[in-house]
């Protein structure tokens, strides 16, 4: 084979290589798809879990919705404890494309996701928002873009 074909090909396939490797590492499941969702509770999340499962209870009372620069929309609100609906201490927020019904105040929920530090998917905007609306953060919370929600 050509000398300059590999001079080209050899990087190539080795950034490639990496650049899947650090994705697969990073979501716990190969680029394109999801994570195994694996049970925990939501006192038990951290942000070292990749895959979750989480059942617990939804509040609607302060729902934000993010439009990224991608026309993409997303809705953010806290997950408690099941049956929970006076906590307005935030450990885990959920990122779900799933709109919720605007009716609905509290709503008991499954959700499967990929657990992620807040980094840029909790702006000031809306982390200030939630602190408006009397809800608190906890040290070390957890958003979780949701993949699947049954409820």
């Amino acid at each position: 084979m050509n000398k300059n074909v590999l001079a080209v090909l050899i990087p190539f396939v080795a950034v490639a290589g990496l650049t899947i490797g650090f994705v697969w590492w990073d979501r716990g499941a190969p680029p394109g798809f999801n994570p195994t969702p694996h049970p925990v509770t939501v006192g038990e999340v951290t942000r070292d879990h990749r895959g979750v499962r989480i059942r617990g209870t939804a509040h609607f009372v302060v729902r934000i919705n993010q439009t990224m620069t991608d026309g993409e929309t997303y809705w953010l609100f806290p997950l408690m404890e099941p049956g929970d609906t006076l906590s307005r201490e935030i450990k885990v927020l959920v990122r779900a494309q799933r709109s919720p019904d605007h009716l609905v105040s509290f709503e008991d929920l499954i959700v499967d996701g990929l657990a992620r530090p807040p980094g840029r998917l909790v702006d000031p905007k809306a982390r200030e928002t939630f602190l408006d609306g009397g809800y608190d953060f906890l040290e070390g919370y957890v958003v979780v873009e949701a993949f699947h929600i049954e409820g």
